[in-house]
């Protein structure tokens, strides 16, 4: 009898250890296709703000940006909701940062950034502080460290 007992107990305790390594592993993928998302959709602007100051051209990069907003937002709730619940507002303010919204339209970010000295290396600031979201996985046993490096 006793036997029997704990051959269902250690079952039970086997199959609640991979029933939580499952969702462990089910949300870190999660988390790498959406972080991918997220780079992806920003990567063009990336490409256009990283280039010397004599071969930009302000009015088309903010162009670009006011284009690609819509493509960044889809990414931007996509990948929020692959984060936990204790990070999503700080994620939140890192949006705002870059992107004053009011709903108003597209504009916001020329009103924000277009017209101000050095404006690029602060929308790539903010651009970066977004980004840093997706170096460590949040689902990983010590928030494993996707870009190789010791933190």
């Amino acid at each position: 009898m006793i036997t029997v007992v704990i051959s269902v107990l250690t079952a039970l305790v086997v199959a609640l250890i991979g029933f939580w390594g499952t969702m462990k592993v089910s949300r870190s993928n999660l988390f790498y296709a959406s972080a991918s998302n997220l780079k992806h959709s920003f990567l063009e602007v990336l490409v256009l703000l990283r280039q010397p100051k004599d071969t930009f051209i302000d009015l088309y990069v903010i162009e670009i940006m006011e284009k690609s907003f819509y493509k960044h937002e889809l990414a931007i709730v996509e990948f929020r909701y692959s984060l936990p619940a204790s990070k999503r507002e700080s994620f939140d303010t890192a949006w705002q940062n870059y992107y004053e919204s009011d709903r108003a339209g597209e504009d916001k970010l020329t009103n924000k950034y277009f017209r101000r000295p050095n404006w690029q290396h602060e929308a790539l600031a903010n651009i970066e502080t977004i980004l840093k979201f997706t170096e460590h996985d949040p689902f990983w046993l010590w928030g494993k460290n996707l870009l190789g490096k010791d933190s």
